[in-house]
């Protein structure tokens, strides 16, 4: 539960987004091009005192994919935490991902998709200095007891606002937009899922495409007398229909559970 000020608004919220960052070629189609680039969006999340790298399941699945590929070599890999208030860095933390462990669901039909990448204490401390702000059990463990208003906000990196090649001497670029959204009900035509997920409209034509913004945390918002606007992160999303511009995300009290059980029975 935080207070959130009137000004710099999407950067105070991007203290909670972390990019992460491949540069990589398709060998040898690519070795006399500039490295490919993408960015994936995600946000950090405490499981058992372990600082981990939370983002949609079928992103970690695209990036093992990816890295196991015989026919692709990745050159370069880091953490983005420079989007937000205050940070001291605007220089990405190289992470690698080649030998990195993955752990994350995809299933459709259970309605779970996230994953997580632990992170070793010192990549811990160099998110911590440029103020990146990670999800504690105390903000998801009571989430049911919360009213919200009817707005929600999904923050991410789309893929319209970022590189999708590396220029030499001048780098990539990404930029984080924030999409405001509106509570719906599910597609009647779509199948139910076991787990419920978060459903909601995207506000406005932009972005064109929430593409890129898979993983990226989504914000329930509650206004207190004073008046004072509080958030919780209440989801992560997944997936979009474009036509209706609908969105299904799945809910952090749901995935923060299930990690907190596998990782007890687990130790």
């Amino acid at each position: 539960m935080t207070t959130a000020p009137e000004n710099g608004l999407v950067q105070y919220f991007c203290r909670h987004l972390v990019g992460l960052c491949v540069a990589y070629r398709h060998i040898p189609d690519d070795d006399d091009k500039p490295e490919r680039f993408s960015i994936c969006s995600g946000t950090l999340i405490v499981i058992h005192d372990v600082l981990c790298f939370l983002t949609a399941g079928h992103v970690l699945k695209e990036l093992e994919e990816l890295r196991g590929h015989p026919n692709v070599r990745i050159e370069s890999s880091a953490f983005a935490d420079t989007f937000g208030l205050g940070t001291i860095s605007d220089v990405p933390i190289p992470f690698d991902l080649v030998n990195a462990d993955l752990f994350y669901i995809d299933d459709d039909e259970e309605g779970l998709d996230f994953g997580v990448i632990a992170i070793n204490p010192h990549f811990a401390r160099l998110l911590s200095k440029n103020g990146v702000v990670a999800l504690g059990e105390e903000q998801w463990a009571h989430q049911h007891k919360i009213t919200f208003e009817d707005r929600y906000a999904l923050l991410g990196l789309p893929e319209e606002l970022a590189s999708d090649r590396v220029t030499p001497g001048v780098g990539v670029s990404a930029a984080p937009l924030m999409a405001f959204l509106t509570p719906a009900t599910p597609d009647p035509n779509r199948e139910t899922r076991r787990h419920p997920q978060f459903v909601a409209k995207v506000d406005g034509p932009e972005p064109k495409s929430v593409k890129g913004m898979s993983g990226g945390p989504i914000f329930g918002f509650r206004i207190d007398p004073g008046p004072k606007v509080r958030y919780w992160i209440v989801a992560l999303q997944s997936s979009w229909d474009p036509v209706s511009r609908t969105i299904y995300a799945t809910p952090i009290p749901t995935l923060a559970s299930l990690m907190t059980e596998w990782a007890s029975e687990a130790i």
